[in-house]
């Protein structure tokens, strides 16, 4: 009965030792890759990806020195050809990726600094 039990730990081990490991497990994300991959996931199409990254970067840029509503961000995304829905997903997808720190829904419970 032991033995019944030790055979399914054994080829657990054996194929763990066969899957590939990730490079570093701790390591997070890269910013450009993950942002790709959420459009990617959204059915967002895009023909260059640098450009792509460009619109998300620019935004998080605008954003930032931006004097008016956020909403003129992603309306600039919307003039290059998307839709409002696009857009949204655009901008979400940059401010998570590219620019945490502009995430009113992440910022609005944390301490302010003093």
């Amino acid at each position: 009965m032991s033995r019944m039990k030790l055979l399914p730990t054994s080829m657990m081990a054996l194929s763990a030792l066969l899957l590939p490991a990730p490079a570093v497990a701790s390591a997070a994300p890269d910013p450009t890759s993950a942002y790709l991959a959420l459009l990617e996931q959204h059915n967002i199409s895009y023909k260059d990806p640098v450009q792509m990254v460009q619109v998300g970067t620019t935004l998080c840029h605008d954003l930032r020195h931006a004097d008016g509503p956020a909403q003129e961000a992603v309306q600039k995304i919307q003039s290059a050809g998307y839709t409002d829905k696009q857009a949204n997903v655009i901008a979400a997808s940059a401010v998570l990726t590219f620019c945490p720190d502009m995430n009113a829904d992440a910022t609005k419970d944390k301490p302010k600094s003093s």
